[in-house]
């Protein structure tokens, strides 16, 4: 019996690239998989950053709120003493009634503004303006003031808006501000009184 060497030759061959797609399918497999397990990673990250982002939102949300709290306990805390302190002591009626309305004082549509640079070039208001819109809000503004005398250190500006709700709003977005490049050295803060500054100086 002859052997037929050319096809035993073709067998060989054809085995060959059998044996070579064979690798080369097994080599997609294994990227395959390398790939999905990049893809899952990914979306392991993704997931992480989301609830990251969640529980700085639902933070500072507790923040504000605590402090609203705080700061309408804290008026109407402080109306009371000044009424019973104000009869103890037979203290005149005209006296009451200052008493009583520098204790009620809303400050809650105000807000104070920190690190703000004193400069010529643009007016406080404007300033002001630009800071509101770096974290995407144009509210009213009904009044902007410097708070103590001119010197070395940079002085604090009180911002008057026309409503509550404005301030709060601004007061939520302000932690955005250390991310700022412009505004990394300015901070927001409710306007408080000297009794919550203290008290709040205390508790830090």
């Amino acid at each position: 019996m002859e052997v037929d060497f050319e096809v035993l030759e073709d067998l060989k061959i054809t085995r060959d690239r059998l044996d070579a797609t064979k690798d080369e399918l097994l080599e997609r497999d294994r990227k395959i998989i390398a790939l999905q397990d990049e893809v899952s990673a990914l979306k392991d990250s993704i997931i992480a950053y989301k609830d990251s982002l969640l529980e700085k939102s639902i933070s500072a949300v507790q923040t504000v709120v605590k402090e609203e709290i705080k700061s309408y306990s804290t008026v109407l805390e402080t109306a009371a003493t000044a009424v019973k302190e104000s009869c103890v002591s037979a203290l005149a009626p005209s006296k009451i009634r200052t008493a009583i309305a520098s204790a009620s004082e809303d400050r809650t549509t105000n807000l104070i503004v920190y690190g703000l640079p004193e400069t010529m070039d643009s007016s406080d208001c404007d300033k002001i303006k630009d800071v509101f819109q770096e974290l995407g809000e144009a509210p009213v503004i009904s009044k902007v003031e410097r708070l103590g005398k001119g010197g070395e250190q940079v002085r604090p500006v009180r911002v008057l808006m026309r409503t509550r709700e404005a301030a709060r709003t601004v007061l939520g977005k302000s932690a955005q501000l250390k991310d700022s490049d412009s505004y990394q050295t300015v901070f927001i803060a409710p306007d408080r009184t000297i009794e919550e500054r203290a008290e709040r100086r205390v508790l830090v």
